[in-house]
């Protein structure tokens, strides 16, 4: 299948959530079939906080253990020991050499903490730190040991593997993209691949409620014409493809948002606490994007870090805000995911490209440092403190700390395994196989990813992609691929009219034995009216089966060559437009009509259709705000046909 069929195809699916007598129906919609017992393991997601500036460590969790030469170092920017100001005390039940004071702004920390959902990981870098942000940075997101460089990011290595050809490509296995990053208007490294060069979206400054309206007033007709064979027309495809790819990932984002919704947990109004509220619900409307970034800047704190009026005060100065406004971002979050009952899947890790140098400077600030702690959140973290406090009686020149104790790759390693499900093959991927024996306990023992539900266990079949779409003549056109068979048998046909009892309808043989991309296809000439379901049921030589996701297929203009209908903005505010794509050799009229929820007709339009793009601006600015029928209708070849959408105009 061509990327350019396969774009074309995915925008027949359906983007809600599949519901049937109003229960939500869980689709097996993963990379292979293996998690067919593995569900909740694949609808986990790792939240990843991005410090950006170099985090001051040293300040964020005091050695209490240390404090009189920790105190000495930083005359003007500690923090106090006692008083309303001094630092939080962890945990007493510690060791005296593990024995850490919070900042007093980490007061939500300490909350999370005491309720088991907090996981400090002392003195992490990687050997002999880059002091530089551009180079530290490049580091942590490419998986590097600081001395080789890296041109891609280890995130994106790492989805590119578990989801081989899907970034760009929205469909079926994976309708939203792979990644999606906040709060930084630069794309991210860590998502740069080699083939598909970046398999997130930004939606850094977007409103997701409103995304596809958006990217659709940026686009145009499509090319019908692409010069072939030429260099020239390849690039005019490519680009219409990247163009239709981000057209239907926006449709996506801005359904699953406007499905989803937030509790009534109040958010404080940051900007890290905006990017991780639209997170929390991105996730609950039902998106399945497996990594998030999300970023808070201004931690290059070489000045005034505290105030130079008042150093007592950790509310005035950079660093005590920045503490506050991350902490109670982060547990607005976990508590929004908790009301919402979708924190059993939500994993969320904090990072800084380094920490800060021990001794202060004399601008009230601390300069580049090594070592730095790192944060994991959530409910099935296995709470405490990994390490001991850094040693301040054994710094490098310059007042640098030393004594690594944890490499920033065994917190990523030990995340993508026993969090996410990422197989010996996917961490080679990601390039931190290395790694896999120098886990850390970080994930709960009841919630560690059995290795059966790995995503490298495949079954003998590894099923890519299944598309189903309506063609002409009442006809609907199943595609599907496979990228491995062992001792496959046959695929069976099943359709179903009402999602839940199916019947056979057909059978495709398979290859049997197969390490290459195959194709398959089959035409259900006989479809039911209005609406049609169908999944594949592979069976292997042994009798074994598996069954891939459902989809549906509707009906909706009989015999009229349509190949794609939208109709948008949806609300409406002045006008709306409608799209209809349809095959060669078309011309008909439409005649629309609105219709109120009272059933009479309000407005009426007669659309004039030919072979092609065509595109009319309906205005609605004159009809009150309320809730409306669009409906299409016309009498062709003898029978009335028509199809109808909700539209809602204004905000009723």
């Amino acid at each position: 299948m061509k990327r350019r069929k396969f774009l074309r195809n995915s925008i027949a699916l359906s983007a809600a959530p599949l519901v049937l007598n109003q229960v939500p129906v869980k689709a097996m919609a993963s990379a292979n079939w293996n998690f067919l017992n593995c569900l909740d393991m694949q609808e986990r997601v790792l939240v990843i906080v991005n410090l950006k500036g170099g985090n001051d460590g040293l300040n964020t969790i005091i050695p209490i253990d240390q404090y009189s030469t920790y105190a000495g170092y930083r005359p003007s920017t500690r923090v106090l020991d006692t008083g309303i100001n001094g630092y939080i005390p962890l945990d007493n039940t510690l060791d005296v050499a593990d024995q850490i004071g919070l900042h007093p702004n980490l007061t939500p920390f300490k909350s999370l903490y005491d309720a088991g959902k907090l996981n400090i990981i002392q003195g992490v870098s990687y050997p002999d730190t880059n002091l530089s942000h551009f180079r530290s940075t490049d580091i942590w997101l490419t998986g590097s040991d600081g001395s080789t460089v890296i041109d891609t990011g280890w995130i994106g290595r790492f989805l590119d593997h578990i989801y081989p050809g899907s970034a760009g490509n929205p469909g079926g296995k994976m309708p939203d993209p792979l990644g999606i990053q906040l709060g930084d208007a630069k794309p991210s490294l860590g998502f740069h691949t080699e083939n598909e060069h970046s398999v997130e979206i930004n939606l850094t400054g977007q409103d997701p409620s409103g995304f596809y309206s958006l990217i659709q007033g940026i686009g145009g007709a499509p090319i019908t014409n692409i010069p072939t064979p030429s260099q020239y027309g390849e690039e005019l495809e490519y680009i219409m493809n990247i163009e239709q790819s981000v057209n239907v990932y926006a449709e996506r984002i801005s359904n699953v948002f406007n499905t989803g919704i937030n509790s009534s947990t109040v958010y404080p109004n940051y900007n890290l606490a905006n990017q991780l509220k639209t997170v929390a619900r991105l996730i609950q409307g039902g998106s399945k994007t497996k990594i998030f970034m999300v970023n808070l800047f201004g931690f290059d704190t070489h000045a005034s870090q505290v105030s130079h009026t008042d150093t007592t005060n950790p509310n005035l100065g950079s660093h005590g805000p920045l503490m506050t406004h991350m902490s109670s971002s982060m547990k607005a979050f976990q508590d929004d995911i908790e009301a919402l009952g979708i924190d059993h899947k939500i994993m969320t890790v904090v990072f800084s490209e380094f920490g800060r140098k021990v001794q202060e400077n004399a601008s009230y600030g601390t300069d580049h440092g090594t070592l730095a702690p790192m944060f994991v959140m959530g409910s099935s973290v296995e709470p405490g403190v990994l390490g001991t406090n850094v040693d301040l009686s054994n710094l490098a020149s310059n007042f640098q700390l030393q004594g690594l104790q944890h490499d920033y790759r065994q917190v990523f390693t030990t995340l993508l395994q026993d969090w996410i499900g990422a197989g010996e093959t996917a961490l080679a991927a990601a390039q931190f196989d290395p790694y896999q024996t120098q886990k850390l306990n970080l994930i709960s023992s009841s919630n560690i990813v059995d290795p059966g539900c790995y995503f490298d266990n495949v079954l003998p079949v590894e099923l890519a992609e299944f598309t189903a779409e309506a063609i002409r003549s009442n006809q609907v056109l199943l595609e599907w691929e496979t990228h491995a068979e062992i001792n496959s048998s046959h695929f069976e046909i099943e359709r179903s009219k009402d999602g839940i009892n199916f019947e056979t309808i057909d059978k495709v043989f398979a290859a049997g034995n197969s390490t290459t991309v195959l194709y398959y296809n089959y035409t259900d000439h006989e479809p039911l009216r209005d609406l049609s379901y169908y999944r594949l049921k592979e069976v292997d030589l042994d009798e074994k089966v598996q069954y891939s996701d459902i989809r549906s297929v509707k009906i909706l203009l009989d015999n009229l060559g349509i190949e794609d209908r939208k109709i948008y903005p949806n609300p409406a505010v002045h006008n709306f437009y409608v799209a209809i794509t349809t095959g060669d050799d078309v011309s008909y009229s439409l005649n629309l009509e609105i219709i109120d929820l009272n059933g009479r007709k309000v407005f009426e339009q007669l659309l004039n259709i030919h072979s092609g793009f065509n595109k009319f601006d309906i205005p609605v600015n004159h009809l009150a705000a309320g809730q409306y029928v669009v409906s299409l209708n016309t009498t062709y070849k003898g029978d009335y046909v028509h199809s109808s959408s909700p539209l809602i105009i204004g905000n009723p």
